[in-house]
């Protein structure tokens, strides 16, 4: 038996090696073959207070110079959505006093394509739309950056306050943990939902609003879905978006305990949209069905009527390579009832800690997303935003991770190469180094894991998105100068 001097005496003797090692190699790596070995400094990882943090150009932030840095631990890591498990949800806003308001220096333009007006879709349905009583929509899908419609809302507050509309839009059923304040949903166990992500093979072609929930079936009415909504939130219509069946089903409506519709549904085509009008002041909406078989139901969305709605889709852990994979049919058939005009494509923290040499298939996997959307929605506009900032330990020095601007370039080139707007997400943060001081802020930005932000982040993110969207707007020439503006405006946490 091994005694307890004996142990110590083997792990001094491993401390010592370590440490040994560490000095006697160069830079704290070596390389065999295709391997690289690294040693991190102990006395480095001791001494907090003296590590090194890139400059960045980071606009009217002040970082808090005398907070430690904390680090990533691991420099590559696959899914950084995985990783991020901090519950993020739109009400924390209004529930946390905010320390100061933080003034952006500038809103940076809207890239166009060459020779496209590549908004001219969306300008027209939403200044059309003034003199009719419909709905445009756009659709923002992204990853955990936007999840809990914390970016999404911004440009929802901004349009709707300029063009019409009110309500939450698409209701996140795959996601009811991360529903923003004031709804909770609730499922019944006939209904089994799968979002993107976590889609059979056979599934992913019908989840075109970010998922697919098969309703199992039943000879009675009973209860699927049930929404309960406080006073904070505002609709007047709730829309669902049902699919075929084998069968005719019936579909009841119950708003605080009155049935408020009964309709069937004939199955004469791939989707059907059944819009029910809701009294002014309710608490409880019910949805029920009678099917004899399966009914697929793509979405429920809470809205007005009329304006625009815009929908958070947030799909975790993907970098957005799913639009392909649609059904062309049914995405197209969505896509038009709904009258979607804009899409807007949020991806890139999932690509980025691969740490590539080059990103050319990332940019021919966007081209193809890119591209999909315009076979199956001509009439829809598409904005890609470029990848927001991420840090990670470079020997010893706290910087932006190199990768970040290979994806934005490849993000850039494969929006305005096929008649895509695009957005530098990247740029609007600062540039390198601005997600460091985006942690250190006060109120910080940025969470510790140097890549999501914090609900503060990002809405100033999200304020930021909607006014250079406003701007492109407001201006039907839509020139092709990609500089930045030189426009003030104050961003108030409320």
């Amino acid at each position: 038996m091994n005694k307890p001097y004996h142990t110590l005496g083997f792990l001094l003797l491993v401390a010592i090696l370590y440490t040994l090692l560490s000095i006697i190699v160069p830079g704290s790596t070596f390389r065999v073959d295709d391997f690289l070995f690294r040693f991190p400094k102990p006395f480095e990882q001791l001494a907090g207070d003296n590590i090194k943090i890139a400059s960045s150009k980071t606009d009217s932030i002040q970082p808090d110079v005398n907070s430690k840095v904390k680090t990533i631990t691991e420099e590559s890591i696959p899914n950084l959505d995985s990783l991020y498990v901090e519950p993020v949800k739109a009400s924390s806003d209004s529930a946390i006093a905010p320390q100061k308001n933080i003034v952006t220096a500038g809103t940076l333009h809207l890239e166009m394509p060459q020779g496209i007006n590549a908004l001219g879709s969306f300008i027209s349905a939403i200044y059309r739309n003034s003199d009719e009583a419909t709905t445009v929509r756009v659709l923002h899908y992204g990853d955990s950056q936007i999840e809990g419609d914390r970016i999404t809302s911004q440009l929802r507050a901004a349009l709707q306050e300029k063009y019409g509309g009110k309500g939450l839009g698409l209701i996140p059923i795959w996601n009811t943990e991360y529903l923003p304040y004031g709804f909770r949903v609730s499922l019944s166990e006939h209904v089994n939902v799968n979002s993107t992500v976590k889609a059979k093979p056979t599934q992913k072609p019908d989840c075109v609003l970010g998922s697919i929930a098969e309703v199992a079936p039943s000879n009675l009415y009973r209860e699927i879905v049930s929404i309960k909504v406080n006073s904070k939130q505002s609709f007047n219509t709730l829309s669902i978006v049902s699919g075929n069946s084998d069968s005719s089903y019936a579909l009841k409506i119950i708003v605080d305990g009155t049935d408020t519709l009964e309709t069937q549904v004939v199955p004469y085509s791939k989707v059907k949209l059944v819009n029910v009008n809701l009294p002014s002041r309710f608490e409880r909406i019910s949805i029920q069905l009678r099917n004899p078989s399966t009914v697929k139901l793509y979405g429920l969305l809470a809205e007005s009527g009329s304006g625009v709605s815009v929908n958070n889709i947030a799909l975790r852990g993907t970098s957005g390579n799913f639009f392909n994979h649609f059904d062309s049919g049914v995405a197209s058939e969505i896509y038009r009832i709904l009258n979607v005009r804009l899409v807007i494509m949020q991806f890139g923290i999932n690509v980025v800690p691969s740490n590539l040499s080059s990103y050319a298939y990332y940019q021919k996997l966007m081209e193809q997303q890119i591209k999909a959307v315009k076979r199956f929605a001509p009439q829809a506009d598409i904005l890609v935003v470029g990848v927001s900032d991420m840090a990670n330990r470079f020997d010893g020095e706290l910087k932006s991770n190199p990768s970040v601007e290979k994806v934005l370039q490849a993000q850039r080139k494969a929006a305005l190469g096929n008649g895509a707007l695009f957005w530098d997400g990247y740029s609007a943060m600062g540039g390198e180094g601005s997600i460091i001081e985006w942690v250190n802020s006060k109120p910080p930005l940025a969470t510790k894991d140097y890549t999501h932000f914090t609900n503060y982040g990002a809405k100033r993110f999200g304020q930021k998105m909607a006014n250079a969207l406003l701007m492109a707007l407001g201006n039907n020439n839509l020139s092709n100068d990609n500089q930045t503006t030189a426009f003030t405006d104050s961003v108030s946490y409320e």
